[in-house]
């Protein structure tokens, strides 16, 4: 089972925040196609990319990586990962990624919890800044983003897709001491 993180209010329900492990890669699986599907222009993959895709690679992919869902009393209603930077020379960077909100839970701070509890996973581990790539025409993300402490670098990556969007980035500074050792 996975572990949980807590409790959040949202205002218009309750969610909770869950760490997601490899046995849940259905539930992971099943958020990941909503989300390519419902705004295919803000990630990089597309769901003919990752429909086919077989367990193993889902399990393989949460093992790497650190997820959280946020789930109601019906399901998951938003996802965020952290993982290592996809470039080699900033492998050591730590990237927000896989940010997704489903409509059925926009309105609640689904958004501002998964977000919080990235940044906190990061600082848990001893990390001093986070960053991620949002695409530029994606305003309501980018606004998230800057309320939760998020600036944008300068640095900028054409769309895969789509001439007309790039991928802006922006970085997170973490104060203070980790709680715990990095890890």
């Amino acid at each position: 089972m996975a572990e949980g993180i807590g409790p959040a209010a949202g205002s218009a329900g309750q969610f909770r925040l869950q760490h997601v492990v490899p046995d849940e890669w259905r539930s992971h699986r099943d958020i990941r196609l909503e989300m390519l599907r419902d705004a295919p222009d803000a990630f990089w993959f597309t769901v003919a990319d990752e429909v086919a895709l077989p367990e193993a690679v889902w399990r393989e992919r949460i093992e790497q990586t650190w997820l959280v869902h946020a789930r109601d009393a019906v399901g998951v209603v938003g996802s965020a990962g952290l993982g290592a930077h996809w470039e080699p020379e900033r492998a050591d960077t730590l990237t927000l990624f896989g940010m997704y909100v489903a409509p059925r839970g926009r309105g609640r701070g689904v958004g501002d919890a998964l977000v919080r509890a990235v940044l906190e996973e990061a600082h848990r581990r001893g990390h001093t800044e986070v960053i991620l790539e949002v695409a530029s025409n994606n305003a309501p993300a980018i606004a998230l983003y800057e309320r939760c402490g998020f600036v944008r670098t300068g640095m900028t990556h054409p769309h895969p897709r789509d001439e007309a969007i790039h991928e802006v980035e922006m970085r997170a500074a973490l104060e203070g001491t980790p709680t715990t050792a990095p890890g």
